[in-house]
């Protein structure tokens, strides 16, 4: 799977303003609601924070994947947000998160959900990668940051 085919201009959002960690997830949610992306915008909140209880997904370099599978979307939704500043995201490693990948799938699919995580979480190793996303100046930047390491 490509991170390219992944991720478009409606499924980035740069520069959100920092704020806590259900705070985050919420505004999220509410942003992939807005933008049609769930059908069940309550359903889907309450997956990701309940699996948020279960173990953080703040995996440390300032990253979180907070994901879930969750019957309120019909289909594998991926999703990326850069904040402003550090969100205290109960990272393992301490520090505050300023890149999120967001991924929901239906409890039916989890096997593209888990193929979707497994390549995000690959490709988050590289430093070069973190670093670029953060320097990036819009999302046809992101975009391109995405082909260039995603697509290997």
């Amino acid at each position: 799977m490509r991170l390219s085919e992944l991720f478009n201009t409606e499924n980035i959002l740069l520069d959100v303003e920092p704020r806590s960690k259900n705070e985050l997830l919420e505004y999220i949610l509410d942003d992939l609601n807005a933008k049609g992306m769930i059908r069940d915008h309550d359903r889907s909140l309450r997956d990701v924070i309940e699996r948020e209880k279960v173990m953080s997904t703040g995996i440390g370099n300032g990253v979180a994947i907070p994901h879930a599978y969750t019957d309120g979307v019909d289909g594998l939704v991926a999703c990326f947000y850069r904040s402003k500043g550090d969100v205290d995201f109960e990272a393992l490693d301490g520090e505050g998160v300023d890149l999120f990948f967001i991924i929901l799938g239906p409890k039916a699919s989890r096997r593209d959900h888990i193929k979707v995580l497994a390549k995000i979480s690959r490709i988050l190793n590289h430093e070069d990668f973190r670093e670029n996303l953060r320097r990036a100046e819009n999302v046809k930047s992101v975009l391109d940051i995405f082909k260039r390491f995603g697509d290997r």
